[in-house]
């Protein structure tokens, strides 16, 4: 069982990624690098992504989380997850995500990894008192960041809850450097 102790980082991205594709690399390489750190990589449970990461973390000598959703009732979980928790729906799953984990990396993803993204950015900005690190991975990102910046109303410090990185050495050692 995941102790309170141990830091747990959230791990967010695309459920498609198939084994040979340079995005379940980026992931697994994630999961490696949070593992050889000390962290347990916590993801949504499933395929792409969530098992690249989780398996990274594994063959490195991790401990894994994952948090599943019944409304995936079809899916099973990936087989690199040293636990997992269910919840009744997608928004229950990602608020727990959210309460468990001490800092979120966030890879390429789709509407599912938007919506994971947004409200763990909005709660950052609600709580003040306990903002956690949220580090999107790629080039990509800081176009979307933009994207919000001019077509919606994103203060500057609602974007500085977010940084953007080039790979997840670079977002690894971000999380290293803030709590160990």
């Amino acid at each position: 069982m995941i102790t309170t102790d141990e830091k747990i980082i959230a791990v967010f991205g695309s459920s498609r990624p198939a084994p040979e594709s340079a995005e379940y690399a980026e992931a697994y390489r994630t999961g490696q690098l949070l593992a050889q750190r000390g962290f347990v990589v916590m993801n949504g449970g499933y395929a792409g992504t969530m098992e690249a990461s989780a398996r990274g973390a594994k063959d490195h000598g991790g401990r894994t989380l994952g948090i599943i959703s019944g409304e995936f009732a079809w899916l099973t979980p990936n087989a690199f997850l040293d636990e997992t928790l269910t919840h009744d729906d997608i928004f229950a799953r990602i608020r727990d995500m959210q309460l468990r984990a001490d800092g979120f990396i966030v890879l390429k993803g789709s509407m599912g990894t938007l919506a994971e993204l947004a409200l763990v950015w909005n709660l950052a900005k609600i709580d003040l008192a306990h903002r956690k690190p949220i580090l999107l991975v790629g080039a990509g990102w800081a176009r979307v960041l933009g994207a919000c910046r001019e077509h919606l109303a994103v203060t500057d410090d609602e974007a500085r809850l977010l940084q953007c990185v080039a790979q997840p050495e670079d977002a690894v050692e971000f999380l290293s450097a803030r709590f160990q």
